[in-house]
């Protein structure tokens, strides 16, 4: 019962309006209670849709909603949109769709094993766009076999900023964080 209650945690955060950055009669933005990176937004419809799988083409304004909510609270962070990504994980741990809008710099505590790297710099993260394109194409977002979703996770280690190939989730860390305190001294240096 306590996993069934974990998995609802996005409904209940959607509901508390002390949490709600953003909302509209469609969807609400909050932040990411475990963030991933330095800035990381979680888009939410009302409508009770568990995943990209249960989507279907009517739900064409409402994912055009989420997104431009999402651009809503990037426009909170001080950074460019180009500098986040945008998508819905494969096999997500909760209940509820939501749009992931994570900062690119992917620096953050709460980032801690390969598997959370790689759900967000893989296929793992079907990116937004490809999720309304399948559905205007094809009607809906086809569910990839678990074998398929675990080789994404298990993909070796790259960074997404540079070439680097880690040997150790820990080495990616750290290089990671040299990129953004090369930001910071570039943005200083301005």
């Amino acid at each position: 019962m306590a996993s069934q209650a974990w998995s609802d945690g996005l409904i209940h955060a959607i509901n508390n309006k002390g949490k709600q950055l953003f909302v509209s009669d469609l969807a609400v933005v909050i932040k990411d209670i475990y963030p991933k990176a330095l800035h990381h937004f979680l888009v939410l419809p009302w409508k009770d849709i568990d995943s990209v799988y249960d989507l279907s083409p009517v739900d064409d304004a409402l994912l055009q909603e989420m997104y431009d909510l999402g651009l809503k609270a990037v426009g909170t962070s001080g950074l460019t949109a180009d500098q986040f990504d945008y998508g819905y994980h494969m096999k997500p741990s909760m209940r509820r769709l939501h749009l992931h809008v994570i900062s690119k710099d992917y620096h953050s505590r709460c980032l801690s094993h390969r598997y959370h790297w790689n759900a967000f710099n893989t296929e793992f993260l079907i990116k937004h766009e490809t999720v309304v394109e399948k559905l205007r194409e094809q009607g809906s977002v086809e569910r990839p076999s678990l074998h398929y979703i675990m080789q994404l996770l298990e993909t070796p280690l790259r960074c997404n900023q540079c070439t680097f190939t880690p040997k150790t989730f820990a080495e990616l860390k750290l290089h990671l964080k040299q990129h953004v305190e090369s930001e910071i001294d570039s943005a200083a240096a301005s």
